[in-house]
């Protein structure tokens, strides 16, 4: 026993054997921490597929609401101008910029003095061209009572009597053109309407022609209405046809007074030709009884124009277009594919398909061109499929 003891102590105080034992010592610390480590359990993720929300395909008649905007003018517009110059001796209180007048009130008058001495003029020159035609017509008549052989035209006065009857033709047109310029001495209103520009005072000397202002019919009003060339045929609209009346329902919205009004408007003709940039331009005219104030120049309108009817036609959201023709489909396996289709018409939150829908097939709302063909989704508010148990990845969780 003594011996077995000091065997023992001299292995562990030998410096030969350190290592052993402390080698010993490691593989007994491994095995308990092995011994004592949890047990793993591996998870398989669950493989979850995107979730979308879908539009389900209706084919039903739609009558289209074609947009355009514009600014509406006058149809009847004028500007104020004197024939013959003067000196201005009048101006009604109705005459200036946003006044209204009504059709023949007197809005200027010129001094008469010079009208009438230009007229007292042209009527002594008309008695004048009489005096000298009864002259004439003395010499020729003398002329013709013994008339020689040889007697010319000029002879007889014939000539003569042509130039005098002339000259009193045109005594009498100066005259009549004198009484006119008198008239028109006085400016009336050749229809109701309003003013602008107004630029006349009293005693200020006016030139022939020279603009004194404008004047507008708001009871005839109309605005310019540009659309895409390939529209004309959605508004039955045909270039090969421009003798063809026109009476296309239009829908007039726009700020004025402060306020958000409306006017009934009807496209009567539309202007040849197209624009550079493939543009056909409208003519609506405006109904002035339809709206609560009547329309006034420059106001700026949105317009909807009523298209034709067509039939079968599937209105799905704007968004679900993946490229200018595609769009995704939902089958019945909840698999995406690609369609393509032809649309008419659309706007800022609808496409019209004509073709390549049918009805009670499933689309996305909101398509996207980084989708992959086939690949399979969620739809929303659809209770949740079943999970796919094959990993998608070797991730380990440790429950410990």
């Amino acid at each position: 026993m003594n011996q077995g003891t000091s065997f023992f102590g001299r292995w562990v105080s030998d410096p030969r054997y350190a290592s052993a034992w402390v080698l010993a010592l490691l593989v007994l610390a491994l095995v308990f921490i092995y011994r004592g480590a949890p047990d793993t359990v591996t998870h398989t993720p669950r493989l979850e597929s995107p979730e979308f929300r879908i539009h389900s395909v209706e084919l039903e008649p739609v009558t289209l609401k074609l947009h355009s905007q514009g600014t509406a003018r006058a149809q009847d517009r004028l500007a104020l101008t004197f024939r013959a110059g003067g000196e201005v001796i009048e101006v009604a209180d109705s005459m200036a910029s946003g006044g209204w007048v009504e059709k023949g009130e007197v809005l200027v008058r010129l001094d008469p003095e010079p009208f009438e001495l230009d007229v007292a003029q042209r009527r002594h020159d008309v008695e004048s061209a009489k005096l000298h035609l009864e002259q004439a017509q003395a010499k020729a008549t003398i002329a013709r009572r013994s008339p020689s052989r040889n007697a010319t035209d000029f002879a007889l006065n014939v000539p003569q009597l042509r130039e005098a009857r002339a000259r009193v033709q045109m005594a009498r047109a100066a005259l009549n053109q004198a009484v006119s310029d008198l008239e028109r001495a006085t400016m009336k209103a050749p229809f109701s309407g309003r003013l602008e520009q107004v630029r006349v005072s009293v005693g200020q000397t006016v030139g022939g022609g020279e603009s004194l202002g404008e004047l507008f019919s708001s009871q005839r009003m109309e605005v310019r209405l540009p659309v895409r060339n390939e529209w004309l045929d959605l508004m039955a609209v045909f270039p090969d046809e421009p003798d063809k009346a026109l009476e296309i329902p239009v829908r007039l919205s726009g700020s004025f007074g402060g306020r958000e009004r409306h006017w009934d408007a009807v496209i009567t003709r539309r202007e040849s030709g197209v624009s550079s940039n493939q543009m056909s331009w409208l003519i609506a005219e405006v109904d002035p009884e339809s709206g609560s104030v009547p329309l006034e120049p420059r106001v700026y309108v949105d317009a909807q124009i009523q298209g034709r009817r067509l039939s079968e036609v599937a209105t799905i959201p704007r968004s679900a277009m993946i490229t200018n023709n595609e769009i995704w489909v939902v089958d019945e396996a909840n698999r995406l594919r690609r369609q393509q289709v032809e649309w008419a018409y659309r706007d800022d939150e609808s496409v019209y398909v004509t073709e390549g829908l049918e009805a009670g097939q499933r689309i996305l709302e909101k398509g996207s061109d980084h989708l992959l063909e086939g690949s399979e989704i969620r739809v929303l508010g659809d209770p949740q499929p079943a999970q796919s148990d094959e990993p998608t990845s070797g991730r380990i969780v440790r429950d410990v």
